[in-house]
């Protein structure tokens, strides 16, 4: 019985895995693809060209050129401060420290810049600790302890400010800075906490005597109303007894208006009569003399005719 050979490996195999290989790595080093929210600059041998490359796939030389990719998307570049020795000193010499994240983005207009000025985004970063951590310290050495626990909101204006002045000659943009995580000793802790504590009783204070002025400014308000209440009264009542005794004046002149129209009226009516009297009289003179008394007897009293 005869033993099957075996087969023996055959070189050209190997030959064409390695040129596989070196083929693919070859091909993938011949282009870069530069993402949505990218921007690339190409780097041969050292040179930087002048020309920012948009989204897409950038053809190269292997081994030769390079493409140095920055994303544009906003980042946050984020440094701590604790108590010890690395915090920032106060005004009135009191260490407190301090979380400060800084939002930039790169600026696109100035994407070379980055590549032949400063080699790569790590000096910018590094550039960004620094000048945050002054910033931060400069600033905060104007404030007392107390001034900064009042005035955070202040304060990380200032060292916003502070910082995009310190990074204006960066190629980036500073879209926002917050400051978080303030933190101080723990004997400042303490006092704090009784300095809230004294504050809110001169508060509470305060607005216990804040009270007792608006009760008693109400009860000086309720007098003068019941004062002005009681003088509208008087002054109501006083208008009423003018008015009845204009009334009863009116009341009294109808009167003696009315006396005198009837007193006027008699005597018209009286002299009427006279005049008819009179009047009948005449009708019976014949012209003489007629004595106006009549004797009665011979003796006698005379009688006035006339009367």
């Amino acid at each position: 019985m005869q033993t099957p050979e075996k087969k023996s490996f055959n070189p050209k195999i190997l030959l064409w895995i390695v040129v596989a290989i070196v083929a693919f790595i070859v091909i993938s080093s011949c282009y870069t693809i530069i993402g949505p929210s990218e921007r690339g600059v190409k780097v041969t041998l050292g040179e930087v060209e002048d020309q920012v490359y948009q989204p897409g796939i950038v053809w190269t030389i292997p081994f030769i050129t390079t493409v140095k990719t920055f994303v544009l998307q906003p980042r946050t570049y984020e440094v701590s401060f604790d108590v010890g020795a690395n915090g920032a000193i106060t005004k009135d010499m009191q260490t407190v420290g301090a979380t400060v994240s800084v939002r930039y983005f790169y600026d696109e207009s100035r994407i070379l810049e980055i590549v032949k000025k400063y080699a790569n985004d790590a000096v910018i970063e590094s550039a960004m600790r620094d000048n945050i951590k002054a910033s931060l310290k400069e600033t905060t050495g104007r404030y007392s302890i107390y001034e900064l626990v009042e005035q955070q909101n202040k304060i990380t204006q200032e060292v916003s400010s502070a910082i995009l002045t310190r990074m204006q000659d960066y190629p980036i943009a500073i879209s926002q800075t917050t400051i978080t995580n303030w933190d101080w000793s723990d004997d400042f802790d303490r006092q704090i906490k009784e300095t809230a504590n004294r504050t809110q009783q001169v508060r509470q204070a305060e607005q216990e005597a804040n009270i007792a002025a608006a009760q008693a400014q109400k009860k000086v308000k309720e007098a003068e109303a019941n004062k002005q209440a009681a003088e509208l009264d008087a002054e109501a009542e006083v208008a009423r007894a003018k008015g009845q005794a204009d009334a009863v004046k009116i009341k009294a002149d109808a009167e003696m208006y009315a006396a005198a129209q009837l007193a006027k009226a008699k005597d018209m009516k009286v002299q009427e009569w006279k005049h008819e009297e009179e009047m009948k009289r005449l009708e019976k003179w014949d012209g003489r003399n007629v004595p106006n008394y009549i004797p009665l007897t011979a003796g006698g009293t005379m009688v006035d005719l006339n009367k």
